[in-house]
């Protein structure tokens, strides 16, 4: 019995909102990860697509999807980001549905849609096709997880051969 007591004060202790909140008060409001444009390029797989319909308007289509590592402003690996590229030319232009999804070992796992129209169906102008500015919100918990609920504007850019992920917490549920 004394060990259930002492249980149960550990986990009052620990998952108390004043521990709860002195940690993602703890947590910088801004903050930036990037992956290697090489890397996620080197990581990417083509998934065969056709056209449904005979008469339909589109002339050529690719999907794609890729991985790398991401780093923190201190150049160390601090997660994952993937996405996949459904991109589709018709004789107007060509769009890309670009599903992105990212997670760090701090707890941040967070998704988006980029929908952009491309220049060309060239593999470096669908990877920048990344870059975007959203409202995110952290829904996905696991374990321990300070960032869980929190929402941030991201801004997704592209520098020298990286694509940086900016986040700005907005508010906090807490």
């Amino acid at each position: 019995m004394q060990y259930v007591k002492f249980f149960l004060l550990f986990v009052g202790i620990i998952c108390s909102p004043h521990h709860i909140n002195s940690a993602i008060s703890a947590l910088p409001e801004s903050f930036t990860y990037y992956l290697v444009i090489n890397d996620f390029a080197a990581s990417m797989i083509a998934i065969p697509t056709s056209n449904v319909s005979v008469s339909s308007p589109t002339l050529s289509s690719s999907y794609l999807a890729g991985r790398a590592s991401v780093y923190d402003s201190n150049d160390l690996p601090v997660g994952t980001c993937s996405a996949s590229f459904l991109c589709m030319e018709t004789a107007q232009n060509i769009y890309s549905d670009i599903s992105n999804y990212l997670s760090t070992d701090d707890g941040l796992i967070v998704s988006w849609f980029s929908p952009t129209t491309l220049l060309n169906l060239d593999l470096d102008s669908i990877i920048n096709g990344m870059v975007t500015e959203c409202i995110v919100t952290v829904t996905t918990k696991v374990g321990l997880a300070p960032l869980f609920g929190q929402t941030f504007d991201l801004v997704v850019s592209s520098q020298a051969g990286k694509i940086y992920f900016q986040f700005t917490r907005i508010d906090t549920i807490f």
